[in-house]
Order: C-alpha cells, then sequence, then structure tokens
C-alpha cells in the first residue's frame, strides 16, 4: 500500500485521534484546530495532502530537505545499497562509507579528515564533546551560545543554549559559560582562563532566533581559542552544504574549527545520518588521555543507507552548485522578505538571514501564528518556531536549494496577501491571541477546537 493510499484508508478524525492517544495529544490538537492537511506524500518542492492539495515546502525540516523531496539521485543510491547491504554488522564497512569519507576530505576545509558517523545531531554533539573532554583533560567548562541549539539528548542538553528546555535535566551550570549571540568579547573573557575545553557555537544562530553574527565574529572566536588552547566546534548541522551561499557557513569567514558537526541536509531526506569532522591533531590529543580507548569517539551510525544517501546528496549539492544558487536565489527571497518588513512595521521587525537560511522576525508570537496559517491556507509550509513564549519568534523560510525563481515569487506574492490580511485584524486581537497561544496548553481542549471552529472531536 503506498503513503497515499495508506492516509486514504484513514478518515482524519481516525488519524488525529490513534496520535492523541499514542504519541502527542497537543500535536493533535493542533492539527484538529488548524485544519491543517495530512501529508500523503512528496517530491521535490511540494508537499501533498490527504486530499490530492499541494503546497510548497518553505520549512523543509529546518534544513533536511535541503536538495528537495524523493531527489532522484540520492533515491537511486539508497535503494542501489537496499539491494546489496542495508544493514552491516558492527565493523564491517561498505565501500560507500569509503565513498563517503573520500567526498567529504574534498569539501571540506584542509586538516578536517577524521570522521566518525553517528545517527543525529545530537549523538554527534556528545562525541564532540567526549573529544573535547579528552584532548583537553585538564579542562571542564564549556563555552555556548545563548539560544544555540546541539540536540536533546541527556548528553548534548549540557551545550543547550535554551535554559528552557535544559535547566530541568542538565547538571548545574558550573562547568558552563553562555556568552550572547554575536559577542566575540565575552567569548574572548571567557577563555581567557584557558580553562575552557571548547567552545561550541552555529556560524549561524538557527532555530527560532535566527541571527547572522557580525563579519568578524567567527575569526575573532577562532582567535581566541588558539591563543588559549581552547578547541572550536563549529555546529554546521543546520548551515552546511550550501544553505548559507557557501558549501558550509564557516567560509564566509575564512575559518578553520577544530571539530565540526554535520547532517541535516546530509541525509539527503531519506535516511538519518551525521558525522562529526575532526582534525589529526585533535584526535591525536585525545589519544594521549588516560580515559582513551579505541571506539571511544565511536557513534552508531554507518549503515549502507545512510552513507550512501550522504554520499549521493553531497554529489548532488557539488555537482548542480547549490550553494552558489542558494546565494542567488536567495537574494530574491531576502530582498522580498526585506520589502514586507518595511511596508508592514506594525507586524513585522525584520528579516534576518543569509542564503536560503531566511525568516521573518514578528512583533509577537501571534502574527507568527497569523500569518503561518494564512500562508498554509495559500499552499505554502513555512518554518514555525514552535516557540509561543519568545516575545519576537523567527517564522522561517528554508526552502530546498532547488526552488526556482517562480516558486519564490509565488511565496512572495502569497506573504503580501496574507499581510494585508492581517492588518486588517485589530491590535487588540494580536494580544488576547498572543495571551490564548502562551497558555493554550492548559486550557480544555474542546474549547481550543471551539474557538478554532473546528468540527472535530477531542476523544483521546
Amino acid at each position: 500500500m503506498s503513503a497515499s493510499t495508506a492516509v486514504a484508508a484513514l478518515d482524519r478524525q481516525q488519524v488525529l485521534t490513534t496520535l492523541g492517544r499514542h504519541w502527542n495529544p497537543t500535536a493533535a490538537l493542533m492539527l484538529a484546530a488548524t485544519g491543517r492537511q495530512l501529508e500523503s506524500h512528496a517530491r521535490g518542492t511540494e508537499v501533498f495532502g490527504e486530499d490530492g492539495s499541494r503546497a510548497l515546502d518553505f520549512a523543509g525540516s529546518y534544513g533536511v530537505f535541503l536538495v528537495g523531496h524523493q531527489n532522484d539521485a540520492v533515491r537511486a543510491a539508497v535503494l542501489d545499497a537496499l539491494d546489496t547491504a542495508p544493514s552491516l554488522v558492527p565493523g564491517t564497512v561498505h565501500p560507500a562509507t569509503a565513498d563517503l569519507f573520500g567526498l567529504l576530505t574534498e569539501i571540506l576545509p584542509a586538516g578536517l579528515d577524521r570522521f566518525a558517523l553517528g545517527c543525529s545531531g545530537a549523538e554527534i554533539s556528545e562525541i564532540a564533546l567526549r573529544a573535547a573532554y579528552l584532548a583537553r583533560p585538564e579542562r571542564r567548562r564549556i563555552v555556548i551560545v545563548e539560544g544555540g541549539y546541539h540536540g536533546k539528548t541527556l548528553g548534548a542538553l549540557t551545550v543547550l543554549g535554551q535554559r528552557e528546555h535544559r535547566d530541568d535535566f542538565a547538571p548545574a551550570d558550573r562547568d558552563l559559560v553562555i556568552v550572547p549571540p554575536g559577542d566575540a568579547g565575552a567569548v574572548r573573557e571567557a577563555v581567557a582562563g584557558r580553562d575552557v575545553a571548547a567552545v561550541f557555537v552555529e556560524p549561524v544562530l538557527g532555530g527560532a532566533y535566527l541571527r547572522v553574527p557580525p563579519a568578524d565574529f567567527m575569526p575573532d572566536v577562532a582567535r581566541a581559542c588558539r591563543q588559549t588552547g581552547t578547541l572550536l566546534v563549529a555546529d554546521e548541522i543546520q548551515t552546511g552544504f550550501g544553505r548559507t551561499g557557501r558549501m558550509f557557513a564557516i567560509e564566509h569567514s575564512g575559518v578553520v574549527p577544530d571539530i565540526m558537526l554535520l547532517s541535516k541536509a546530509l541525509t539527503g531526506g531519506f535516511v538519518p545520518v551525521a558525522v562529526v569532522a575532526m582534525s589529526e591533531e585533535v584526535l591525536s590529543d585525545a589519544r594521549r588521555s588516560p580515559q582513551w580507548y579505541p571506539g571511544v569517539l565511536d557513534g552508531t551510525g554507518g549503515s549502507a543507507l545512510s552513507v550512501a544517501a550522504a554520499a549521493a546528496t553531497i554529489r548532488v549539492v557539488r555537482d548542480q552548485n547549490l550553494p552558489e544558487r542558494a546565494e542567488t536565489v536567495g537574494r530574491a527571497l531576502r530582498e522580498g522578505l526585506h520589502r514586507a518588513v518595511r511596508e508592514h512595521p506594525r507586524h513585522l521587525v525584520d528579516a534576518p538571514g543569509i542564503g536560503l537560511m531566511t525568516g521573518l522576525r514578528t512583533r509577537n508570537p501571534s502574527v507568527e501564528n497569523l500569518i503561518s496559517m494564512q500562508m498554509a491556507a495559500r499552499g505554502i509550509h513555512l518554518g514555525h518556531s514552535l516557540n509561543e513564549q519568545m516575545d519576537q519568534p523567527v517564522l522561517r523560510f528554508y526552502p530546498p536549494l532547488t526552488v526556482s525563481a517562480a516558486e519564490i515569487e509565488r511565496v512572495l506574492v502569497a506573504l503580501d496577501a496574507s499581510l494585508d490580511w492581517l492588518d486588517r485584524r485589530p491590535a487588540w486581537l494580536m494580544r488576547r491571541i498572543t495571551w490564548l497561544l502562551r497558555r493554550q496548553y492548559r486550557l480544555p481542549p474542546t474549547l481550543v477546537l471551539k474557538l478554532m471552529h473546528s468540527d472535530l472531536e477531542v476523544n483521546w
């Protein structure tokens, strides 16, 4: 049974009831309240709903679908691996693994040529932490950026720059230094005592914050790390493989980190995979630690399916010159978003971004939600911040790098119509909706559906 047939076989109420009872009642409630179609399948830049409707995907799972949904070249590589050796005995190396490592060596900055494979960004963040503590055994402190995101497994939470997610689970902050985004001076001060093992930083702060740092931020941070023997970990999980208009975001500043984290786009949208790239110097230092043993930096990734998907994705990005495309077509998208900010200052603050990693910083959560819902009604999916507690969340525009100029124009036309609709809403309504959004999880589900004029039942 195909995915679209499977969806059609269940009515909407039945699907949401099952999700609510056995997975996530809040997500089921939001799907019921907003009336958003359940996705049946996707192709290229489009996703298709249960009713046959189609929408442009400008959310992209926050960077996963960089080469589009069901990319032919990546799909062929995955199917070939499926026919040969989809699952390997631990310790076995598939030829596609060597292929992937060779490709990474060609495109990464010189010196980042020692690799460990994982299944997720959180897992490789933990591998990077282990490497940092082994390579700098006398140091326990870690510097992170406020708002930074490196995963939510228990180990990765220790370097999460979002207190609301970290504080209830992570150890006390005595070994953690949190610096403001883009503040190289704060990083210099933090590492000056030479007791910091590593600085974890996203070259472009992602998530609901989306901040492009000053041009001198990364070079200044790298210089401070070199001067104090501190390891620099660049998290390129969202920014890597062309999203920002360069193969890697660090190329905008010419910085070469000691460790780089890669995932999301690397999956090709097919199979979870993540890579830690390290320098030989880091590995040599780690081997001198009393805690070193073979396999201490191993991850759980490396199936034939995942490495085949990753290698094929890199080839698509390289052969189609998608980084340059991101810069070219991204310029039109960013110009359109900046124009929207100028014309609708009541609702929008700015349009941060670089390449095809961009978005709209909204005045409040209600504006973000209403724009997102209006765009969805016009056949455009955007990347919601999922953070109703932020005062000014960013609604993200992360299309595949294969997006066309005509599709970008269609999105900008839909955005103008959505903002014109929003202009006609009274200011008190924005305040009331924000109040409701921040309390939505404490409201009776039946009331939420009633307020949203949904005819579905909450029977989970």
